[in-house]
């Protein structure tokens, strides 16, 4: 650029002084003096006055020639420097709007790799947002059939619990009504046994107490005549008796004795019995017996009777 600013300028000066010497060539006259016709002369001095008026304007001319050319001149390098500060000024923007577009395009050559990478990172992101959301769907589908596979199996082992249950039912209702009628029946057939048991006892302890009744008359009639008893000794023998033949005693019991409280009702039944002192196995070993008897022999006599409604006895085993 500097070599092309220096090459315009010379070629200016150059141009200039061409024209320059071309204005002043034009002024010189090179035509050889014409050959003046002979004429009188009138009068030297006017002559003389005509020629350096001549020769002055010629000089007038001559400097308004060159002042013109020096005005022309330097019209003409002002156009120059004009025309040069112009392409000066023409290549200064041309190079300034050179430089601007190499900004520019530096800026949209780095614009578009921004966008470029602004779009790669973009759709790295989507994509990884994509995959991650892939990822998790397929991860709750995976859990949504797991789960739902959980519920088919759940679901499963709970009409498999529900149909055992219920089979184990059916079979626990027909076990208990199998249970239930055999228990009716081994009740049915124990209060039988109890009632045939009952009437058995009750015909032994009628029989007992006719064959108590027939051997203590003979023993008391004879007493009566002999020790005249008295009816209150009489039946509490006959009590202690009939209590003897239902007393299982065993040989440890041998020596010990036992007081009862014993509670009758009219009839003679056993309605309670306590123990008073005395060893506790025969006590209630003795309270088994009484219970056992169910019901002990009574005075007809209601005065004598009434001592034996509540009445305490002692009683040892005998071997």
């Amino acid at each position: 650029m500097k070599n092309s600013s220096t090459l315009i300028a010379f070629i200016s000066a150059l141009s200039l002084h061409l024209i320059i010497g071309g204005l002043l060539l034009m002024n010189i006259d090179f035509s050889l003096p014409k050959e003046k016709p002979q004429t009188p002369i009138i009068n030297a001095s006017v002559v003389n006055q005509k020629m350096f008026d001549d020769v002055a304007r010629r000089k007038d001319d001559k400097k308004l020639a060159e002042k013109k050319a020096q005005e022309k001149a330097e019209q003409a390098q002002q156009r120059l420097q004009r025309e040069k500060q112009l392409a000066e000024e023409k290549r200064q923007k041309i190079e300034s709007d050179r430089i601007q577009a190499e900004k520019q395009k530096v800026l949209r050559k780095k614009q578009e790799t921004e966008r470029i990478q602004a779009e790669k990172e973009l759709a790295a992101k989507q994509l990884k947002q994509q995959q991650e959301a892939d990822k998790a769907k397929k991860l709750a589908d995976d859990k949504a059939k797991k789960e739902q596979a959980q519920r088919q199996e759940a679901s499963k082992l709970a009409e498999e619990k529900r149909k055992k249950v219920e089979a184990e039912r059916i079979h626990a209702e027909k076990v208990a009504q199998e249970k239930a009628r055999k228990e009716a029946k081994i009740r049915a057939e124990k209060e039988a046994k109890r009632k045939a048991d009952a009437a058995a006892e009750r015909l032994r302890q009628d029989e007992l107490d006719k064959q108590m009744a027939a051997e203590f008359a003979d023993s008391f009639s004879d007493a009566r005549s002999s020790k005249q008893l008295s009816e209150i000794a009489r039946y509490k023998a006959l009590i202690q008796d009939k209590i003897s033949r239902n007393w299982q005693v065993e040989p440890d019991m041998k020596g010990k004795s036992c007081t009862l409280t014993i509670r009758l009702a009219n009839d003679g039944f056993v309605r309670d019995v306590k123990q008073v002192r005395g060893d506790p196995k025969v006590c209630d070993s003795a309270k088994r017996a009484v219970l056992k008897a169910k019901t002990l022999p009574i005075p007809a006599d209601a005065e004598i009777a009434s001592q034996f409604r509540d009445f305490d006895i002692t009683l040892e085993p005998s071997f």
